[in-house]
């Protein structure tokens, strides 16, 4: 019996001892990571880091972080960032962030407001901190910019997990009742709620490198697959998916086709606004009526949009140049 007490007590002793070294490698490792970002010419500062969490937990709490990346010119900060993981398990962290995040750059400043910011991030390579699968989630999101742009997400879950494929990850994306920042056409109708009641996407994006943070040089998508995304409101309803390969210059080639369905409805939106003239509105719907009837189902546009040399086609007609498509 004596000899299992002194065990236990050794055994106690050396987990403590566990702890608090892991504990004070971690604060190491994140003073460290901030220096390494000074040295490079990045904004990168904070109050304080205190860890918590004995006997299996370390909890960090990183308080008034701030960080400002030269290359990109936005500059971050927010009273505080919590990372918790078990103290036996460093691939797995869960963060939680601050109701309040600020954004800065040259131009703007924009102010995030939420009820709920958190994300789950499991590593493949810790040497490298490659991500293996990532979730983020908010609810009541609300974000101003001091010139005047809005955006409110009700709630939202995005995702991505690394495929078998080289620097390729799969991302899923669901989010509701997001009002603000929408098309014109989408707040016009004064019969209709001015929000997107859903919208979600999957697809696949493959990028020029690994995502990771020993990386020297933006990562940009070389490749993106969109297996499917839609937008919903007011009975209205879009989906769009395609494939397509990314230039050096960010322009894309390949096929996006998106399916329109009541498209008459957004025409109707357009009568009431006012925008467009009668007779604008008359030829562009004799042209998509003509367009539907290809499909087979008058009520459903099917419109086939090709990205060549850096233009967009909606068949036989240029309607203008291709998007960019790079980080900044």
């Amino acid at each position: 019996m004596k000899r299992l007490a002194i065990l236990v007590i050794v055994a106690a002793l050396a987990w403590s001892g566990y702890w608090f070294w892991n504990a004070n490698a971690q604060k190491a490792a994140i003073a460290g990571w901030f220096d390494d970002r000074r040295s490079e010419g990045w904004v990168a500062d904070y109050s304080d880091i205190g860890v918590k969490g004995f006997p299996n937990r370390l909890d960090t709490t990183l308080t008034g972080p701030r960080l400002g990346d030269p290359n990109v010119g936005v500059v971050w900060e927010t009273p505080f960032l919590q990372l918790f993981r078990l103290s036996y398990d460093a691939k797995h962290l869960i963060a939680v962030l601050a109701n309040q995040q600020t954004f800065m750059t040259s131009t703007r400043e924009i102010d995030i407001a939420t009820s709920d910011l958190r994300a789950s991030l499991e590593i493949a390579d810790l040497s490298t901190f490659t991500p293996e699968r990532f979730i983020l989630v908010t609810e009541d999101f609300q974000l101003e910019t001091t010139d005047g742009r809005s955006l409110g997400i009700d709630v939202a879950q995005l995702s991505a997990e690394a495929t078998k494929q080289p620097n390729s990850y799969r991302m899923a994306l669901d989010a509701r009742g997001i009002t603000g920042a929408l098309p014109g056409w989408v707040k016009a109708n004064s019969h209709a709620s001015n929000a997107i009641d859903r919208l979600t996407a999957d697809l696949e994006v493959q990028f020029s490198g690994p995502i990771n943070l020993t990386q020297s040089a933006q990562r940009q998508p070389e490749r993106i697959k969109l297996h499917l995304a839609e937008a919903e409101w007011n009975g209205l309803k879009i989906a769009a998916a395609g494939d397509v390969e990314i230039g050096t210059a960010g322009t894309p080639i390949g096929r996006i086709t998106l399916k329109i369905r009541n498209w008459r409805d957004i025409l109707a939106t357009e009568r009431q606004a006012g925008r467009l003239s009668t007779r604008a509105l008359n030829q562009i719907e004799v042209t998509l009526s003509l367009i539907s009837g290809l499909s087979g189902n008058p009520e459903t546009l099917d419109l086939p949009f090709d990205f060549v040399n850096g233009k967009t086609w909606l068949g036989p007609l240029m309607i203008g140049n291709a998007p960019r498509l790079q980080m900044p």
